[in-house]
């Protein structure tokens, strides 16, 4: 039966020996709840067989490594099969993916120079995280090491081909330890794999030579490499297409095309402000060198956009990465036609880090608070009690308790004081590259619509209204109003709250500027307003923070290079003293200087505080009530769907 919807996107596939039911592809990623020691686990069995009843076609495990416990390589951060300890697991895995008719492949790889810990790398060239933070400089990596490292892939893969997977993937891109091999700026050595371009290939050649040997040229070998890295002397499109012929002609049976490394990570993670197809030119200049199948893989998040792609035939297989965290039935919905069902990946990148490049634990996404919690919460308990309940707010914490409420039997109405959904979504989603925020605000308020759920806008909820009601249970998602400052008189007529400058209610043009709070509030109002044309300056205050520090470092880098580019002046380590007639006063903490920024318009980008009037009333009242979202306590987008999602299956 051929699909209805997106009919190339769903069209079958063919990869060495084996046909795929349709042309997605779930990428690696970091994201494998392995147990202590590296061994697959029940969550990590959970979470891929979601992704697979989801109905992708391949899904391709995270870099894996291959090396036995005891060896010096070895280490437990990711997957390993590196040992028969860890078949078991595997072998479960894989049947658990099997079960619901997609393929499945296990990537090897290496992390190279793109650590904080001692490392080996092609050279001991020191690399970089994308917010500038050093890495611990690696040190060149033997022939020994290298021709150990062949027999340690070989013989993973000899493991993979036991455990039932369909394919290997060897990792050679994002500036890990092959990737590095192939980089004219990373790989400065003189010996065989230094060099020409050739030489500089032959490692990752080896590679495949080996696998082949050990498990018969059968079974497939894909190689996944960066077609440009972003940094001037490395990898790019003078040489990676030559790179995936070399590879094809060496054995590979398909090139997994991607770009980027972790210090160009905002540009390899697709960042929300970047245009879905902004890789397509990568992708052609690949495909047009060779005859083995391509993966293409550029933060593609709507079905129309993927399907175009391998319509044109730049993409054999499309690959997604974290539009699987956010939905897992992207693909069965994308081919009954429910577009609108999906829940689509944002690029905030909070599922990647926090501030400093740390990885966030508990994993999670902002969108899905399932993930990660796939046994636990994918299928929703009808409630053993049917009750009336209302909401009152329309934020994405408001919205996602009435969705999951109304899913679980219950009787919602929800209560919103503006003119429609999203609350603060509406204000995050003002500044240049943030409209994909409003893309949450449109798929909840479609389920709300679908299920049924009441929605009242433009009705500010009293005590008394409440009374009247008469719901067996109230949830609070009031959310927050800005914070206000002391050391400045905030009745001069010239200061003006960031959300008012957001929320159109304030419109400077040809102004000077002066935004005081260095959060990424402070830094997106600054660019919001630059980008209509103002001058503007931005005041950090805290000693020793940065700009935009609360920002998850990828799309972090994208708004820094995009104020840089608008010519905002960005001030840290300044103390407010007060406001003058001709602007700001302000003091050098370091050195004490005194100087007035001038100013026509100031805006107070200092934080939020909770909207607690209710709540407060509630406190003595005999009902049921939960307060959720920033009403409770100030946070993010993620935190707000997550408390409506607890909340909404404790009702």
């Amino acid at each position: 039966m051929s699909a209805k919807h997106f009919p190339h996107l769903f069209s079958e596939g063919q990869i060495g020996n084996f046909e795929i039911k349709n042309r997605i592809v779930m990428l690696p990623m970091a994201r494998q709840f392995q147990g202590f020691n590296g061994e697959v686990t029940q969550k990590t069995i959970d979470y891929y067989a979601e992704r697979a009843k989801g109905g992708v076609g391949l899904i391709i495990l995270g870099s894996t490594r291959v090396f036995p416990p005891g060896h010096q390589f070895y280490t437990p951060a990711s997957l390993n099969i590196g040992d028969d300890r860890y078949l078991p697991g595997h072998c479960d895995l894989v049947q658990a993916i099997h079960a619901y008719g997609a393929k499945v492949a296990i990537q090897f790889g290496h992390i190279g120079g793109q650590t904080v810990h001692l490392s080996v790398a092609a050279s001991d060239v020191q690399q970089f995280f994308c917010d500038g933070t050093a890495y611990c400089k690696p040190r060149p990596i033997t022939r020994d090491e290298i021709y150990d490292m062949f027999e340690q892939f070989g013989q993973g893969a000899l493991k993979a081909q036991t455990a039932g997977y369909d394919m290997v993937e060897i990792h050679a891109a994002h500036g890990y330890l092959l990737s590095g091999f192939l980089s004219p700026k990373l790989n400065l050595r003189t010996d065989e794999f230094g060099g020409s371009l050739e030489n500089r290939t032959s490692i990752i050649v080896k590679l495949i030579q080996q696998i082949k040997r050990m498990v018969g040229d059968d079974f497939p070998v894909g190689v996944r490499i960066s077609a440009d890295d972003f940094i001037e002397g490395s990898i790019d499109l003078g040489e990676s297409p030559k790179v995936a012929r070399i590879l094809e002609e060496a054995g590979a049976d398909v090139i997994s095309v991607s770009a980027g490394s972790h210090e160009t990570q905002h540009l390899s993670n697709d960042i929300m402000r970047m245009d879905e197809d902004f890789k397509r030119p990568l992708f052609e200049a690949v495909k047009k060198e060779l005859n083995i199948p391509i993966i293409v893989g550029g933060g593609y998040r709507n079905p129309d956009r993927a399907d175009k792609i391998v319509a044109d035939g730049v993409a054999d297989f499309l690959g997604m990465a974290r539009s699987f965290l956010a939905d897992p039935e992207w693909p069965r919905k994308a081919r009954q036609g429910r577009v609108e069902d999906i829940r689509r990946c944002v690029s905030c990148g909070e599922c990647l880090y926090q501030k400093g490049g740390k990885f966030t634990w508990p994993h999670g996404c902002s969108v899905n608070a399932v993930f990660a919690r796939e046994r636990e919460w994918t299928q929703l308990e009808p409630a053993s009690e049917k009750k009336k309940v209302m909401v009152i707010g329309g934020g994405p914490a408001g919205m996602e308790v009435a969705r999951i409420a109304s899913l679980r039997g219950h009787a919602v109405t929800l209560y919103d004081r503006g003119k429609e959904l999203g609350g603060q979504l509406l204000l995050a989603a003002a500044p240049p590259g943030k409209r994909r925020l409003l893309w949450i605000r449109d798929y909840l308020a479609t389920q709300l619509e679908k299920q049924g759920v009441k929605v009242n806008l433009g009705v500010d909820v009293t005590p008394e209204m409440i009374d009247r009601e008469g719901p067996d249970a109230v949830v609070l998602a009031t959310g927050a109003i800005p914070k206000e400052p002391d050391f400045i008189d905030t009745s001069d007529q010239r200061v003006v709250s960031s959300w008012d400058i957001l929320g159109g209610q304030v419109k400077p043009v040809a102004q000077k500027v002066v935004v005081i709070g260095g959060n990424m509030l402070g830094c997106e109002v600054a660019e919001f307003m630059a980008d209509q044309g103002n001058l503007v300056s931005v005041i950090k205050m805290r000693p020793g923070a940065d700009m935009a520090e609360d920002c998850e470092p990828t799309n972090r880098r994208g708004l820094l290079e995009s104020l840089q580019e608008c010519r905002v002046s960005l001030l840290s380590g300044f103390k407010v003293e007060g406001l003058t007639g001709d602007g700001v006063k302000v003091v050098q903490r370091d050195s004490g200087e005194e100087r007035t920024l001038e100013a026509e318009t100031i805006v107070l980008a200092l934080g939020a505080t909770p909207e607690r009037s209710l709540v407060d009333i509630l406190k003595n009242e005999e009902i049921e009530f939960h307060p959720i979202g920033d009403c409770r306590q100030p946070n993010n987008i993620r935190q707000a769907i997550y408390e409506g999602a607890l909340v909404g299956r404790q009702l």
